[in-house]
């Protein structure tokens, strides 16, 4: 009896309850790329999206980004557009970024996006605004990373 009690038993348990997933271990599906007619420009979500991509870029390797940013321990792209974005908070002023594009030609002079994004700060005489330029791709609007400038005036 009490053998039969523990066969019964051990059929009788309870499905496992399903574990709630954790969003971090979500496979997420690859983006594809995306491909664009040659003569339609990046938006300006599209240029913002690329220089984020680029924020590991070394500022060392650009001849016009040495010695660039706000701080003397910058390295990147990202921490040359953090510093000025940080100074964005800090003033009464008129405070904007500048996105635009205009067409351009790659090295091989082969049809481009030269898109530039600029950070304003104005307030008062304290003026000045900074930024990085690039070629984007006209198929897929990719950055061509040898074409990465930095500009602006403080």
């Amino acid at each position: 009896m009490v053998m039969t009690c523990g066969v019964v038993l051990a059929g009788c348990k309870s499905a496992p309850k399903e574990q709630p997933q954790n969003p971090a271990s979500v496979q997420v599906p690859e983006k594809t790329a995306e491909t664009y007619a040659p003569a339609s420009p990046p938006t300006q979500k599209q240029v913002l999206r690329a220089l984020l991509q680029i924020q590991d870029v070394d500022l060392a390797g650009i001849p016009s980004c040495s010695g660039v940013g706000t701080e003397p321990t910058d390295v990147n792209i990202g921490d040359y557009i953090s510093g000025f974005l940080a100074e964005q908070g800090s003033s009464k002023g008129g405070n904007s970024i500048e996105v635009s594009t205009k067409e351009d030609q790659d090295a091989n002079h082969e049809r481009a996006w030269r898109s530039e994004v600029v950070i304003r700060h104005l307030d008062g005489d304290d003026r000045w605004g900074w930024g990085v330029s690039f070629l984007m791709r006209p198929t897929d609007h990719s950055v061509v990373k040898e074409s990465i400038q930095c500009v602006g005036a403080g």
